[in-house]
């Protein structure tokens, strides 16, 4: 399956808030694992089976938000840098490719990561769903309904706010 095809199924299952990003993942042949038992400091790992598909992981300390942005940010380095994944990789919870894990990948650079964030945080918080739920508030809505609409931090919704220029129209942004 190429990137245009995958990432097809992707945008085809972001209709609705919270996005399922387990389905997504499963829709496309992959492995997902919630509350994995991954050395400490390590917030998300991509690895490599036997059968050639991955199994995307998140960390079972952390809290299910987190873990949700993991498993997004892991699916990002598999649809944006499978061809640097080797067997694996592991991401701090700085989603920075460590020695820590089991899965220490130097391919994988900064730039990398955050393109695997700027992806996760696309999937995850739609713009056309943050500005259709802004719109349907009719200038009442905060960062916490926000957030706990779409299943995300309230960091990464910040984050997402500021990206899009919407930080004016929701309450306890900025």
């Amino acid at each position: 399956m190429n990137n245009r095809s995958k990432m097809d199924i992707v945008k085809s299952m972001l209709d609705d808030a919270p996005i399922n990003i387990e389905a997504i993942i499963r829709s496309l042949g992959q492995e997902v694992v919630k509350d994995a038992d991954l050395p400490a400091d390590i917030s998300g790992q991509i690895k490599k089976l036997p059968d050639g598909r991955y199994e995307l992981s998140s960390s079972a300390g952390e809290h299910y938000y987190r873990q949700r942005f993991s498993l997004a940010h892991e699916l990002g380095h598999y649809i944006l840098h499978n061809s640097l994944i080797g067997a694996g990789l592991d991401d701090n919870t700085k989603y920075r490719s460590t020695s820590e894990g089991n899965y220490y990948n130097t391919a994988i650079e900064l730039a990398h990561e955050r393109q695997a964030n700027s992806f996760a945080a696309s999937v995850l918080m739609p713009e056309k769903l943050v500005r259709k739920a802004i719109d349907e508030a009719n200038g009442d809505v905060s960062l916490s309904d926000l957030y706990r609409k779409f299943q995300v931090s309230a960091s990464a919704m910040n984050w997402r706010l500021r990206n899009l220029g919407l930080t004016k129209y929701v309450k306890g942004a900025g």
